[in-house]
């Protein structure tokens, strides 16, 4: 069964968002996400180096893959810790789809490495992180597995493999205009035992799921790079070239945005909570000025701002 969008839709302008389906008859559950307005807006803000930006719009990409599986409400963060050069990539996905991103690297010693050289030379070994954040009525959760692929894919490749149990394949593509702007597309299909308490459809056998699981995973493997790329602001007619000898179900799709969480309330409850002494190790020319690492908005509070802060907050 193909569920398939009109052609007004179809004819719309590519879309930042996640598109869940189901490859049929056996519920294998899969999304396609693809990204261009937000990673451009998060990107343009930093100005990072082109091997920074590329692994950083993936993971952009990878953390909407992984999150849209889950069922929560809260933040998913998906970071990579490694050493040199590459020493932090961080995103994080709200529930509500609202996505930012920030890195830290030693830009000189990265000036010996090209995009194509290998994640673990890249990050000098460590780890890649995937949390859950529910809030504090919830139990936090968090997996972790080693930076020993020659990519991101791999490794989160790897985590399912030998963390979760589940069967996982992700395509995935990036690329940088000739205009300097990043975007990307990624396809991930995954595998559970027969899920959700289901039956098997009638007169299948497990083999036959087996089968069904192999067969979709050498179709998403069959879709290149640029294929999945060009099709990006196509979705549905990607899916259904993909997966319509089977049947392929589409549900609506959840938009993603570039939203950061700063807010001047939290930075003002950090300054009142340091002692006077702390506050002024903190000043340049007499001020405090505070800079959010993922959108970079600035807070300035020179001596007359801050003591109206502690002045509120003490009489608070």
């Amino acid at each position: 069964m193909v569920h398939d969008v009109n052609m007004a839709t179809k004819q719309a302008n590519f879309q930042d968002s996640i598109l869940p389906f189901q490859v049929e008859p056996y519920y294998l559950r899969g999304r396609l996400v693809r990204l261009k307005n937000a990673s451009n807006t998060i990107l343009h803000r930093h100005n990072y180096p082109e091997l920074v930006a590329k692994l950083l719009t993936e993971m952009l990409i990878l953390a909407p893959c992984l999150s849209s599986s889950l069922k929560y409400d809260g933040i998913f963060t998906l970071q990579v810790s490694g050493q040199d050069p590459i020493k932090t990539l961080l995103v994080d996905v709200t529930s509500e789809g609202a996505l930012r991103a920030y890195a830290a690297f030693d830009s000189e010693k990265l000036n010996d490495h090209t995009t194509t050289d290998p994640l673990q030379k890249l990050t000098g070994g460590g780890y890649i992180a995937f949390t859950v954040d529910q809030g504090k009525n919830e139990e936090r959760y968090q997996g972790i597995v080693e930076l020993n692929k020659n990519n991101l894919t791999d490794c989160v490749h790897d985590y399912f493999r030998t963390s979760e149990q589940i069967e996982t394949i992700i395509n995935l593509a990036v690329e940088k205009s000739p205009s300097g702007k990043w975007r990307g597309a990624a396809i991930i299909i995954q595998k559970e035992a027969f899920p959700g308490g289901q039956k098997l459809p009638i007169g299948a056998t497990q083999e036959d799921y087996e089968e069904a699981w192999r067969n979709a995973a050498i179709m998403l493997a069959s879709c290149t790079k640029q294929e999945l790329l060009s099709t990006a602001d196509r979705p549905n007619e990607l899916l259904y070239k993909l997966f319509h000898e089977v049947g392929v179900r589409i549900y609506p799709k959840k938009y993603l945005k570039d939203k950061c969480r700063c807010s001047i309330e939290k930075i003002e409850n950090m300054l009142s909570s340091l002692s006077s002494d702390e506050r002024e190790d903190l000043k340049v020319d007499g001020k405090i000025i505070v800079t959010c690492e993922f959108c970079k908005g600035e807070q300035t509070y020179d001596e007359r701002r801050l003591e109206k802060l502690i002045s509120t907050k003490h009489d608070g």
